[in-house]
């Protein structure tokens, strides 16, 4: 983030600080329990935000060299997104063109020179072309090679992060996919991390509960008065919508520090801040004093959510001390929602299922929750 919007975001802090808590948003709003648990609903959501609109896959320094490849879940579709020897990103249902078999089961791989099918062994290249059919003979002579190539999918590269579009022939457009985030993402040269490790866990609750626990810090004393409260000022949480991209702030305490500096250019936010961008419609890139984590959500039912955690240091881990340092940061991310955080979104899933609560309150000292909604409901309007 440049220093010079650094200080514009502080300034606002100070001006707000008479404010408990600042900043408000215009007004209050609701929205139904049937937004969370409606099956219909959950189905739309899948195939226009999921399917058929681009969705975020991972950054590219996942996968820096030739031959590397992340697969992702979008909407129920199974994608691998690869490296090629140009530099340049190609993707694909991760399906064999034979029998369907998925072609790679981890999530990530470096350096393949090819795609081999386990369940039959038909070769592929790293573009997706057919190049074998080993053990057949004449078997499949009226089948042309040529006519067996991998289904493609859209890829776009933007600004160190790289989203993918699991239907439709369409290419992707760089300049939209991040709606208006890249006014700062940009800034921060995301190309240049390395990935150090990711986790996933499951969850039994809607995808949008995930998102909604880094939209405020309202419940920061309250659920976590022994983990991170300590540190953080939750009166206060900066909130903006950039274009149409929610992006949140959270503050530590020692942010009014700054203040104290007898010259205003001398302000630095990135050292107190959780700086969280909403990648929509399925991720959250993270960035904190001296990294980047991504969240990633992966929706597998209407009250069922895989989530994918993950750590960018800036250089990679060399040594045991480099890899314990990330380890333990990687814990308390983890450690924290696991415990706190998604266990209390399962519970409020369960409540809006019962059919007993008709829906809930954003209030005005919510209004990252207001903008994530917002920002949701608009994608699914522009189908």
């Amino acid at each position: 983030m440049r220093h010079e919007r650094q200080v514009e975001l502080l300034k606002r802090v100070l001006t707000e600080q008479d404010n408990t808590p600042a900043p408000l948003a215009p007004a209050s709003a609701g929205n139904p329990a049937a937004a969370y648990t409606d099956p219909e609903r959950f189905e739309r959501e899948r195939r226009i935000l999921f399917r058929e609109g681009p969705a975020f896959v991972g950054l590219s320094c996942d996968m820096p060299g030739t031959g590397d490849y992340l697969s992702a879940d979008l909407g129920g579709v199974s994608i691998i997104v690869m490296r090629q020897r140009d530099g340049s990103l190609k993707g694909f249902v991760n399906a064999c063109r034979h029998r369907a078999a998925p072609l790679l089961g981890e999530r990530r791989g470096t350096g393949l020179r090819s795609i081999a099918c386990p369940y039959h062994a038909w070769t592929y290249n790293l573009q997706g072309e057919l190049k074998g059919r080993p053990g057949t003979g004449t078997a499949f002579s009226d089948v042309p090679m040529a006519d067996c190539a991998l289904h493609g999918v859209a890829v776009v590269e933007s600004h160190g992060i790289v989203f993918a579009r699991a239907q439709g022939d369409a290419p992707l457009d760089a300049s939209t996919v991040l709606r208006g985030a890249e006014s700062e993402l940009m800034d921060y040269g995301l190309e240049s991390y390395v990935h150090f490790d990711t986790r996933m866990t499951e969850w039994n609750c809607n995808w949008k509960l995930i998102l909604d626990t880094f939209t405020e810090s309202y419940h920061i004393p309250w659920l976590h008065p022994k983990t991170i409260a300590p540190y953080f000022a939750h009166e206060q949480m900066i909130c903006d919508l950039l274009g149409s991209a929610p992006r949140t702030i959270g503050l530590k305490k020692s942010v009014f520090d700054e203040f104290r500096k007898d010259d205003a250019t001398d302000w630095r936010l990135l050292p107190h801040a959780t700086v969280q961008y909403f990648v929509l419609p399925n991720a959250l890139v993270v960035h904190q004093l001296d990294h980047f984590e991504v969240w990633r959500v992966e929706p597998v039912s209407v009250d069922r959510t895989r989530v994918f955690t993950s750590l960018y240091a800036p250089e990679p881990a060399t040594d045991d001390k480099a890899r314990g340092y990330w380890t333990r940061n990687l814990d308390l991310l983890v450690g924290v929602t696991s415990t706190e955080d998604f266990p209390m979104m399962e519970a409020i899933h369960r409540n809006l299922a019962s059919g007993a609560v008709p829906g809930v309150i954003y209030g005005q000292l919510e209004p990252g929750l207001i903008n994530l909604h917002a920002s949701i409901d608009q994608m699914l309007s522009e189908d």
